[in-house]
């Protein structure tokens, strides 16, 4: 990481802002002594990964007309594993039709300022839109992409969704986001920014019958585990909407003699385990109409429509999800996926069976008095050892690195690229750009040799050569950190609030370019007298290298876990023009 020091002190030019945002903080921030940049692995609190296992279940619970069913208790439930009744250790319902957070309505943001709160309520999970073109034929692209417009334009205000396409390899198109707007433009094929594909050609033809574990299999196992992997860190369930015309995962009792290898088949059952642990809930829904019939995969093992339905069926009750097909009206089946995996109850147990050797585990949830609701859960999962993700990527350095790090600390997920805002900890950020981009020296470019962007694999006995040096972009972050509730923890705590301010640049592929992480103490003193209360402030650098897209932006309370996040997209605008802008001239 480029290093840069952490200047604290008090912050009293945003006093206004904070006023409208929350009550001001009755605390002074001071510079940590050594003012050193401190490694996320080497922070003794960053350390939260739970060894203990605890496995949620997430249950739909829906009357026979599909609405969702309130007011079960705890004692409403039975759960077992293989049979065996577990011990229901925690409780909740989340109701998808209610805001799940209703921010308060903010001022005018001064040019190049943001603000780690939404711009409306938040409403549900989060929702990812897998768009499978590879396995959709290109006539079926065509009538799809005006479904799926219409699909954003009347999804539920505050709905926060992410947009991944298969074409040419996965690519996220559009990460986590509430707005509308922002959804349309990543779909619109006129926007001439990071878009989808009008349409994609190749895929569907190359397919033929006994292409077991080729392509199609092997492809669609890659891109869910990706993404779950991606998800992994996240809090919450996460519904993720494959819409596809073609769903080449094989299920049923006689996997192992469909002549797929071994490898296929434990494949199959890490993909699984990987949206076990990042709570994904998969909802099929099939984008190619009535006519379509069986889907291409399916075609060639000589499959059925309705035999291909009930794959559609397994895959999606695997992961406590749901089939949607038999419709030309796309938008209405996902409609009817969102509808459905809104509201739901989530039950935790610890599992009486310690062997964490992969096995698969069965799941059984009933409601102790039989009244006709439906419900829908996992049915089953694989218990797999906690370095499984790590040993699935022995081969890929960069991808091992970053499940490892996710594991051990919570922030790695909330400052990758895409992820959802988090506003458990309210913060503002002021971004300028400090002069031109200049010629890295060669002690930076030696720094940024571990990130994604520039990583290379080392080999025995064969130096790395000295990367060509880039231009850097030095960047000036303020934070402003708004959150009343610092000093009151800090008390209780018996110490003072420790606070982490992450920074990272990215591509437009999403990869990271340099990040940099500094702590700093917020003490307990008092205000000055007279003053409303000052806020903490910190000052930061970053360094990022050209092609830089997006810096993200994280401060945390190590004492209590409570995270803001902001991602920012570059370039910056010009603060003389904004401030015109914002004046009428």
């Amino acid at each position: 990481m480029i290093g840069s020091r952490l200047a604290l002190g008090v912050m009293l030019s945003i006093m206004a802002l904070a006023a409208s945002v929350q009550a001001a903080a009755q605390a002074v921030a001071h510079a940590p002594q050594n003012g050193k940049t401190v490694a996320a692995k080497d922070h003794p609190a960053l350390q939260l990964r739970l060894e203990v296992p605890r496995v949620p279940v997430d249950v739909v619970v829906t009357d026979k007309l599909g609405n969702p069913v309130r007011g079960l208790r705890k004692e409403d439930f039975e759960l077992k594993e293989d049979k065996k009744t577990q011990k229901i250790l925690s409780f909740d319902y989340s109701d998808g039709m209610k805001p799940s957070f209703i921010p308060p309505k903010l001022p005018p943001m001064p040019a190049n300022t943001y603000i780690s709160l939404p711009g409306e309520p938040e409403q549900g999970p989060l929702y990812v839109l897998y768009y499978d073109m590879v396995n959709t034929a290109p006539e079926q692209q065509m009538s799809f992409h005006q479904q799926l417009l219409e699909f954003v334009d009347k999804a539920p205000p505050g709905t926060r969704m992410a947009l991944f396409v298969n074409a040419k390899g996965l690519h996220m198109i559009q990460g986590f986001t509430g707005d509308k707007e922002l959804m349309r433009e990543a779909i619109n094929l006129e926007n001439p920014g990071r878009r989808m594909p009008a349409v994609f050609l190749e895929g569907v033809d190359r397919w033929g019958p006994g292409n077991y574990g080729g392509y199609d299999v092997g492809a669609a196992l890659s891109n869910l585990n990706f993404i779950a992997e991606y998800m992994n860190g996240l809090a919450g369930r996460k519904n993720l909407l494959w819409l596809s015309a073609s769903f080449p995962i094989p299920t049923g009792p006689n996997l192992r003699n469909l002549a797929f290898t071994d490898q296929v088949y434990e494949d199959i059952k890490h993909t699984f385990a990987s949206m076990m642990a990042s709570r994904i809930s998969v909802y099929l829904v099939d984008v190619g109409g009535v006519t379509a019939g069986v889907g291409a995969w399916a075609a060639g093992l000589g499959l059925s429509a309705e035999s291909n339905q009930m794959d559609e069926d397994t895959i999606a009750g695997y992961t406590g999800g749901r089939a949607f097909y038999g419709s030309n009206r796309a938008a209405e089946l996902m409609e009817k996926a969102v509808d459905n995996g809104a509201s739901f109850y989530t039950l935790t147990y610890a599992p009486a069976n310690l062997k964490r050797d992969g096995s698969e585990r069965k799941i059984e949830v009933r409601l102790t008095k039989k009244n006709g609701y439906i419900l829908g859960y996992r049915m089953r999962y694989y218990d797999e050892p906690l370095d499984a993700a790590e040993a699935a990527h022995k081969n890929e350095p960069v991808q091992a690195r970053a499940l490892a790090a996710k594991a051990a600390d919570t922030l790695y997920a909330n400052i990758e690229h895409g992820a959802p805002m988090l506003h458990d900890l309210v913060f503002s950020a002021h971004l300028e750009a400090a002069g031109e981009p200049v010629m890295a020296t060669a002690e930076q470019m030696l720094q940024l040799e571990d990130a994604p962007a520039y990583f290379r694999t080392r080999h025995r006995n064969r130096p790395l050569k000295p990367l060509e040096p880039v231009k850097l972009q030095k960047y000036r972050i303020g934070y402003g950190i708004l959150d009343s509730q610092l000093k009151l923890l800090a008390i209780q705590k018996g110490r003072p609030a420790m606070l982490e301010f992450a920074a990272a640049a990215y591509d437009d592929d999403g990869r990271l370019l340099n990040s940099m992480l500094n702590d700093g103490v917020a003490t307990t003193e008092s205000a000055p007298q007279g003053k409303a209360g000052p806020l903490f402030h910190a000052d930061q650098e970053l360094d990022a290298p050209e092609g830089a897209a997006w810096i993200r932006l994280a401060v945390r309370d190590t004492l209590t876990d409570k995270t803001g996040t902001i991602e920012v997209r570059l370039p910056l605008k010009p603060e003389a023009v904004l401030a015109a802008v914002s004046k009428g001239d």
